[in-house]
């Protein structure tokens, strides 16, 4: 005797088979709109930076943030909000004298932090004029008077700008060596030329050992004919002494 079930059980699994694969197109179309969001939020982020690296001239002439300059106006800082108010203005009402396009290289941010949050304050000055990045270093960190050899505070600042200059690997390096107006007549520096010259030698051999491409690198020595000021005072020729790291993009072919 036999018995007939109501309905086929292997007819219904059939039937519904169609439920997995429309789960999987489901859980793609997901995916792929979690991926959708996160570019979004990416690209936000990166005109967010580009828009906190605008700098404006306030009316005192100081270059602030323009971020910055908004909020002290009482205006919206929020950065997507900054440049939709400034463009919505009327030039001739506006308190704004100059607005510049300044969307500084990743590297000159990196290098302003790393000079801001270490010990490194004190011994560089960054100068960056849009074609060259100048990182101009006191002598008195680098080298004992009359001497060549780096100090143990100088390779200190060096391993530092390492990291980035390895980072940046699009950059050329410029090494310049310069001293104040004293004469120096030794065996080994006849004049400030040759001391000048093997001081930034002595850096370049540094970044060479720390695994920097020489082919990047260039050492110059400038003796004391290009001072940043005169050399009436002790002060001065202090500021005088130094070592000029200039950094350049390579230009592509």
């Amino acid at each position: 005797m036999s018995v007939k079930m109501p309905f086929d059980v292997e007819g219904e699994d059939s039937d519904k088979a169609w439920i997995v694969t429309f789960a999987d197109m489901m859980t793609l179309i997901l995916v792929f709109f979690i991926l959708l969001y996160t570019l979004s939020e990416s690209e936000e982020r990166a005109y967010i930076e580009q828009i906190a690296a605008i700098k404006v001239l306030d009316g005192e002439g100081n270059q602030i943030s323009v971020i910055d300059y908004a909020a002290s106006q009482g205006r919206n800082p929020e950065p997507l909000k900054v440049i939709e108010d400034l463009l919505g203005m009327n030039p001739a009402d506006s308190p704004i004298d100059i607005i510049i396009d300044d969307t500084q290289p990743a590297i000159v941010s990196e290098l302003e932090s790393m000079i801001a949050n270490t010990d490194l304050a004190e011994a560089v000055d960054l100068i960056f004029d849009g074609d060259q990045i100048n990182l101009q270093i006191d002598g008195r960190y680098l080298f004992k008077s009359a001497r060549a050899e780096l100090k143990d505070s100088a390779r200190i600042i060096f391993s530092n700008l390492t990291v980035l200059f390895r980072e940046h690997s699009d950059y050329r390096i410029s090494i310049r060596g310069h001293t104040d107006d004293r004469d120096i007549n030794t065996v080994r520096f006849p004049s400030n030329w040759e001391l000048s010259a093997v001081r930034a030698t002595s850096v370049l051999r540094y970044f060479i050992q720390q695994g920097i491409d020489p082919e990047r690198m260039t050492a110059t020595g400038y003796a004391d004919f290009i001072p940043l000021v005169d050399n009436e005072t002790a002060q001065n020729r202090a500021r005088n002494r130094r070592v000029e790291i200039v950094l350049e993009k390579e230009k592509d072919n």
